[in-house]
C-alpha cells in the first residue's frame, strides 16, 4: 500500500465516508501552500504533515 492509498483510508475513517474524505483531499488548502492534501501525500513528509492534519481535524482544529 502506498502513501495515498494510506491517507485516503485515515480520511474515509476520519470523516465516516469516502464522499467526505475524496472531497477534503482534493481541495486545495492555503495551509498547505495551495496543494491539495492528495498532492502532497505522494511522498513520505507529505504523508506525514496530512496524517497530522487530519489528526488536528479529528480533534477539533480547524486546517
Amino acid at each position: 500500500m502506498n502513501y495515498v492509498e494510506l491517507i485516503q483510508r485515515q480520511a474515509e475513517q476520519m470523516f465516516g465516508n469516502k464522499t467526505k474524505a475524496d472531497c477534503w483531499l482534493n481541495q486545495p488548502k492555503t495551509s498547505l501552500g495551495g496543494s491539495t492534501p492528495l498532492e502532497l501525500a505522494r511522498t513520505e513528509a507529505g504523508y506525514e504533515l496530512i496524517k497530522a492534519e487530519l489528526e488536528k481535524l479529528n480533534h477539533g482544529f480547524a486546517c
